[in-house]
């Protein structure tokens, strides 16, 4: 067996472990599950009281077809292609 020292990587010999001293945040609120509607419900952490969502982009999408291609030589036509089109308008 050579010679080769095991020590740790240059990089680890000069890591130390890491110390926060910031305070960790808490959430202000709670998302509880709403036995009958199935939905999300948040709640005031602090409080208990039911805060209101808001709108939070929700969408509704509506798909066309669009008529590309076609064309040729005027004698011989080619049909024309439907191309599917998705699109999304807001609630």
């Amino acid at each position: 067996m050579n010679n080769v020292s095991r020590q740790q990587p240059w990089g680890l010999t000069r890591s130390a472990p890491f110390t926060s001293t910031a305070v960790t945040p808490v959430d202000p609120f709670l998302v509880e599950l709403d036995p009958t509607t199935q939905t999300g419900v948040y709640r005031d952490a602090t409080t208990g009281q039911l805060i209101e969502a808001g709108k939070h982009g929700t969408n509704k999408q509506t798909s066309k077809t669009q008529k590309t291609g076609g064309g040729g030589d005027g004698k011989n036509p080619q049909p024309p292609d439907e191309t599917p089109v998705t699109d999304y308008d807001t609630d």
